[in-house]
């Protein structure tokens, strides 16, 4: 184990730039910020943000293919500014533009104001006549703040719960499970709002069975973890890029469902994807790292390399590790290591847990009070980091009666609602006022935030519940509602606004077990 973590160690990349083509590395990247603006302005340019991630194939592959063309890169260097960003680094840049894909490709004038955005990969021709079609072009062509602008606020009625739940059911794959997309994931609200539901909706119960049994076809057989998705409307076509977020939604899905079926199955391979992040992903601080490649070369699709056995892969060599090391995902693996804990009884999740959060506490708590992203931060605060490492605290306060985690995921959520609250209504996704970067609300992020005030209301802070039934209320809202696909996770804020939750004296294991996962412990003094 030691030996083979130290070739991880060799092999890791902890910037995005370090596999890139070499002929791509010819082009002078800045950093997106003010100083690349100004060099704009200067020369009288336009900007280009190439925005990627480490173990994003088609981003090797427009990495090799057009960036590492020449004519591409002449052109380039006579016309435009050039920023590269990882999107895995910069939450505030993801928040942005994820529904982009990566690689994404933003044209700027020299102001900041945006002129086109492009998804996926292009061509070296297609690339340059989407550059000159920009070059000399400065009038924006797309409206620069496309956050939703509410100034009603939404009433909770049959007909919106009704809304909600249709919409939701619409995007159901009845047959294969997940949803009916081209690609096949878990969604973490839809495997939960099938557990609430189970017991009382056969179509769900059905669905949601399914969908956990085909979900197996995405974890990787020999060394376990767990592929992002699979494309071609299918189970069988997984793409082989491990990310640790993904990881801990899966560990947590995994862990729910064997608490709410007793499938061992579910808890086997919910062992499985820790194991691999023990031996993968595992960092010296407690922490872990956050993705491998889905390439071994990179822009090389490695279909045959994920189907040999262990011996076979180590021998040609192991996709590299983005060796960095987030909050967000950091939390969400300590919040799964804490549902582990409580399907199997064992201490040692429950301890590694806190030694994820006790490691993010002290080394990613700002002067401010906020929590970085990471140990070198760029950008504005995320709210991502802030909000799920509240919740990890207070999942892990009610598991051990750590009262230190209580309070700090109060001063948190203290924090959240002082920097990242919107006038027209939600939560930003980040925090300040760039004028470069505009704040933008996530949805999905509202919504957990809104669940978690909830909950933490019952801690002694009654005005979180009034902040989360306004946060409802802005999700609610004609603007944000009608953009919704597959959101069960507003009916189970709904419902949890609604109700109190169940209370648990002491930590009793069962509490988890509950299926719609609503719950406060009270410890005895």
């Amino acid at each position: 184990m030691r030996a083979l973590r130290t070739i991880i160690y060799l092999l890791s990349a902890a910037s995005w730039g370090i596999a890139h083509h070499a002929a791509a590395q010819s082009i002078d990247w800045q950093q997106f910020d003010a100083t690349a603006f100004n060099k704009a302005r200067q020369e009288n340019k336009p900007v280009i943000l190439d925005l990627g991630a480490s173990w994003c194939h088609w981003c090797h592959v427009m990495d090799e293919k057009t960036y590492g063309n020449t004519t591409v890169i002449n052109y380039l260097a006579d016309h435009y500014i050039t920023i590269r960003s990882n999107q895995d680094k910069r939450p505030d840049l993801y928040a942005r533009y994820k529904d982009y894909g990566w690689p994404a490709t933003i044209i700027f004038n020299s102001n900041g104001e945006e002129l086109t955005k492009e998804a996926g990969y292009m061509e070296p021709d297609t690339f340059l006549t989407l550059l000159k079609r920009y070059n000399g072009n400065s009038k924006p062509a797309i409206r620069a703040d496309h956050s939703p602008v509410t100034a009603q606020k939404g009433v909770w009625s049959p007909q919106i719960a009704q809304y909600i739940r249709n919409d939701f059911f619409e995007y159901l794959d009845k047959e294969l499970g997940g949803y009916d997309m081209e690609q096949k994931f878990l969604d973490y609200d839809g495997i939960a709002f099938a557990l609430t539901q189970r017991n009382t909706d056969p179509t769900l119960k059905k669905w949601l069975d399914r969908s956990i049994k085909a979900s197996y076809q995405l974890n990787d057989p020999v060394w376990g973890g767990v592929c992002q998705y699979s494309s071609n409307y299918d189970w069988q076509h997984p793409h082989y890029e491990k990310i640790l977020g993904i990881q801990a939604r899966y560990i947590k899905i995994y862990s729910r469902y064997y608490l709410a079926t007793g499938d061992t199955s579910a808890r086997r391979h919910a062992q499985r994807i820790i194991a691999y992040l023990d031996t993968f992903f595992k960092s010296k601080n407690a922490l872990y790292y956050n993705s491998q490649d889905a390439d071994l070369i990179a822009g090389i699709h490695a279909g045959e390399y994920f189907a040999l056995n262990d011996q076979q892969r180590r021998a040609q060599g192991i996709p590299r590790i983005d060796s960095a090391c987030y909050t967000r995902e950091n939390a969400q693996v300590a919040e799964a290591m804490v549902y582990y804990w409580a399907a199997t009884g064992e201490q040692q999740y429950l301890d590694r847990a806190q030694q994820i959060l006790q490691t993010i506490v002290q080394q990613y708590r700002q002067a401010d009070s906020s929590y970085s992203h990471d140990l070198f931060p760029a950008g504005a605060p995320a709210l991502a980091d802030q909000l799920y490492l509240c919740q990890a605290l207070l999942q892990h306060y009610n598991a051990s009666g750590n009262t230190a985690n209580l309070q700090i995921a109060k001063d948190i959520m203290q924090y959240i609602l002082r920097h990242f609250k919107r006038p027209a209504g939600g939560y930003n996704s980040f925090a300040g006022n760039d004028p470069l970067l505009k704040a933008i609300p996530v949805l999905s992020e509202n919504i957990d935030l809104c669940r978690l005030l909830n909950k933490l209301s019952y801690y002694g802070e009654p005005s979180f519940k009034i902040a989360a039934g306004n946060i409802l209320a802005y999700i609610i809202s004609p603007t944000v509602l009608k953009g919704i696909i597959a959101e069960p996770g507003i009916l189970m804020a709904q419902t949890e606004l609604r109700l109190p939750p169940k209370q648990n004296k002491m930590a009793i294991r069962t509490a988890w077990a509950q299926p719609a996962d609503y719950f406060v412990v009270t410890w005895d003094k």
